[in-house]
């Protein structure tokens, strides 16, 4: 029941960070089950007037945000294979999005982990982060 629950929270923010981006002037695709398909893909791809993002989102409450290595090595295959910037979106709090290149994560022995100070410190909010696409 947990799982689902979570499954539906992620599901939510993904549509958020969607309509969000929608109302920035980006087309934004949302890819339903992204984590559940063979193939590499993101949670969402952002493309405005030719410049384009993709974003794997995350909406993990606690100290900490653990991304199994296989994830990344998704995110990776999937920046190298589309040409397209790949970042971690974890939402801290209601529409309080942080935005960091996944390069930035720690390696852990069995995943890539950061703090929430870190990305609070490192990465970028929503305006600054589509400040930074331009």
């Amino acid at each position: 029941m947990e799982m689902m629950k979570n499954k539906k929270k992620g599901s939510n923010a993904e549509r958020e960070l969607l309509l969000e981006l929608y109302n920035k002037g980006f087309a934004v695709l949302r890819v339903a089950g992204s984590g559940s398909s063979s193939l590499p893909c993101p949670d969402l791809i952002a493309i405005k007037k030719g410049n384009g993002v993709s974003i794997e989102c995350k909406t993990k409450k606690g100290l900490y945000l653990n991304i199994k290595e296989s994830q990344i090595e998704e995110l990776k295959i999937w920046e190298e294979t589309s040409g397209l910037k790949s970042y971690i979106a974890w939402r801290l709090g209601k529409n309080k999005w942080y935005f960091l290149h996944y390069s930035l994560l720690n390696k852990t022995k069995k995943a890539y982990s950061i703090k929430k100070e870190e990305i609070i410190e490192n990465g970028k909010i929503f305006e600054e982060f589509l400040k930074s696409l331009k």
